[in-house]
């Protein structure tokens, strides 16, 4: 190797080794922050909190670690880690995390998302379930509560005609086999055709292979094939 390429090599090869210790610092800022969070936790003690950023919600709801917030600019993830600060980000209430993680359990025990509804008062409430309630082609009454719990899971629930491939059963000959989807995401309760003849829509807006994904709502009206059902958060 020729003396300027052998000067160029090792010169990168500082430059390597300098970030790697850089990294080699930041990783370790890090798992001490983290290392903080447990042995509080062990203690029965409130994790410590940079002034102004309150900790919401409780140890009972998802959490995030997130990066120091603007009214902290100055404060690097060292410094935080030095000062006895940890920043602790309260994920969304329809946040995709909060369906698939809770701080302390695995995957399998996830929290299952809070929806909120105010009531008259202007004060919050959780819903638990969804209802969904109207009338059949035939004129007969129908009506299904599904738990929140259910519609968190990775899959959502089916509503459907038949039982083998349905989560909840629409005894209706309008409804297809497998009609819709409910799940959860990032945005609240949403809607998914799964390709039904008869359609589906929400307050006669259709939902369809172009604009899945459609948010349900409180109050809204969902047809599915030739029967409309009311939506109730309960």
């Amino acid at each position: 190797m020729n003396q300027p390429a052998q000067s160029q090599a090792e010169e990168s090869m500082a430059e390597l080794e300098a970030r790697a210790i850089e990294l080699q610092k930041e990783l370790s800022a890090v798992q001490n922050a983290i290392a903080g969070i447990h042995a509080r936790m062990n203690e029965g003690q409130q994790p410590a909190a940079a002034k102004d950023v309150p900790l919401t919600p409780a140890w009972d709801a998802p959490l995030a670690i997130s990066t120091p917030p603007v009214s902290q600019p100055s404060l690097t993830a060292d410094e935080t880690a030095d000062t006895g600060f940890i920043f602790l980000q309260a994920l969304q209430p329809y946040h995709a995390l909060r369906a698939k993680w809770h701080l302390g359990s695995g995957l399998e025990n996830a929290l299952m998302p809070e929806i909120h509804i105010p009531d008259k008062q202007g004060e919050d409430e959780v819903a638990s379930d969804l209802r969904l309630f109207g009338l059949l082609s035939d004129g007969n009454p129908w009506e299904q509560r599904i738990p929140f719990h259910e519609i968190a899971r990775e899959n959502g629930v089916i509503l459907g005609r038949d039982p083998g491939v349905a989560n909840y059963v629409v005894d209706d000959t309008s409804i297809s086999r497998s009609h819709l989807q409910l799940r959860l995401d990032e945005y609240g309760l949403v809607v998914s055709d799964l390709g039904s003849t008869n359609g589906t829509s929400i307050n006669d807006v259709p939902v369809n292979a172009y604009n899945n994904n459609q948010p349900l709502q409180d109050g809204d009206t969902l047809t599915i094939g030739c029967v409309s059902v009311q939506v109730e958060f309960i």
